[in-house]
């Protein structure tokens, strides 16, 4: 081949080059850009991720629809001199979230919600008990999660391991997944691996149990012996959270050694917000009809002393009786002679499962007054009407009241 003819064919290479590199980096078409070096331009390494995300289809333009290659001839699975970039040797791939997501604020929740979903990208792979770093390198994460500062703290009980969460991490309640989640590092049955067992603060938590959110006995023995716990654990419907709203797990105050006392709303009564005193007692409760409480650790006597949580109330429209107040019907004028609740009312009365103290909670009885009547006083409620009581029972004050059939 003569000399000019082999100049033109050098020149003829150079202008495809050209045509094929404008064609990767012109301003006029959607390719990525690419330099007349036929290289991204610096910091593409960073800024590349998300190109990719946005539009995937601009990186098969030049390296190929399965980023094998392409005009670019740069293998994306198979860097060849160049520095490692995919995790793992994968090619690029789409994240299931957006990028960046470094923000605790982002990607706090969803490795919450579970943490084995970051194990694919982020972690080593492994089951229960394996105990896998969360180290792989990954885009911009360097050292991957554990680079971030909040993943740096170690437990003082481990402290040559970084963690896949925050130490101490008192959000875990809302965890997400936890039999395949937190067993990769507490351990299959939860009693310790390169994270410490969940009975070293659990401590009534049996070996391969999970805590059982709101249930508190994980840490705390079920109805507890102090005070009146063992009085108000045994009503229906009283749960810890009754009394210790905002104080069980998750709560600023849980395991700080300080008790939250704050009532739920439900059990306000009519006359205000449910509050728990600094004198121990409580006040506003609608379990005790709305009167202040004796203080914690004192004792009402539920079989006689029922005006310790009822009362008749006022007449007063501004001012109206509390939910479970007796203003109806005679009971002024009885009350009026003395007579004690109990003469005609028996509280061990149940009905389809309901008794005088179930639902405390609520504003309605779920057991009717009526039906607490005794049998003796022959109280009829279609009228209301009480005939002639019989025979009372020893020890009761009602005698032959009146005779005849009364209207009530």
């Amino acid at each position: 081949m003569s000399r000019p003819a082999r100049i033109f064919f050098f020149l003829l290479a150079v202008s495809q080059t050209l045509l094929t590199l404008s064609g990767c980096a012109s301003p006029s078409d959607d390719a990525a850009p690419v330099e007349i070096t036929g290289k991204h331009p610096s910091g593409w390494d960073t800024s590349h991720q998300a190109a990719y995300q946005e539009d995937a289809e601009l990186c098969r333009s030049c390296h190929g629809a399965q980023l094998t290659g392409g005009i670019a001839r740069i293998d994306c699975f198979n860097q060849g001199n160049l520095p490692s970039c995919h995790a793992g040797g994968h090619g690029p791939r789409v994240a299931p979230h957006a990028l960046p997501f470094t923000d605790p604020a982002l990607h706090g929740a969803a490795a919450s919600a579970d943490l084995v979903g970051c194990q694919l990208c982020h972690g080593q792979a492994g089951g229960a008990g394996s105990n896998p770093r969360f180290s792989t390198r990954i885009g911009t994460l360097a050292s991957g999660c554990e680079a971030a500062g909040c993943h740096r703290l170690a437990d003082p009980a481990f402290p040559a391991v970084s963690s896949a969460h925050p130490v101490p991490w008192r959000g875990h309640p809302g965890a997400g997944n936890l039999v395949n989640a937190c067993s990769l590092c507490h351990g299959a049955t939860f009693q310790g691996g390169s994270g410490p067992s969940c009975s070293s603060c659990h401590t009534l938590l049996a070996a391969g149990a999970l805590p059982v959110p709101g249930s508190c006995s994980s840490c705390h023995a079920q109805d507890p012996a102090t005070g009146s716990h063992p009085a108000h654990r045994g009503l229906a419907g009283v749960s810890c959270a009754s009394c210790h709203n905002g104080g069980g797990a998750g709560g600023a105050n849980h395991g700080s050694g300080s008790t939250t006392v704050s009532l739920l709303p439900a059990y306000s009564a009519k006359s205000g917000a449910a509050l728990h005193n600094v004198d121990g007692t409580c006040s506003a409760v609608i379990c005790h009809g709305g009167m202040t409480t004796p203080a914690w650790g004192g004792v009402i006597d539920i079989a006689t002393q029922c005006a310790s949580c009822h009362s008749d109330g006022t007449a007063d429209p501004s001012n109206p009786p509390e939910f479970n107040s007796y203003r109806s019907g005679r009971h002024a004028l009885h009350a009026g002679l003395g007579l004690p609740c109990s003469d005609c009312h028996d509280m061990t009365v149940t009905v389809a499962g309901a008794s005088h103290y179930s639902g405390l909670s609520t504003q309605s009885f779920e057991l009717p007054a009526s039906a607490t009547v005794k049998g003796y006083m022959n109280y009829d409620p279609a009228g209301p009407t009480c005939l002639a009581p019989g025979i009372a029972p020893a020890g009761n004050t009602v005698g032959a009241c009146h005779t005849g059939l009364k209207a009530w």
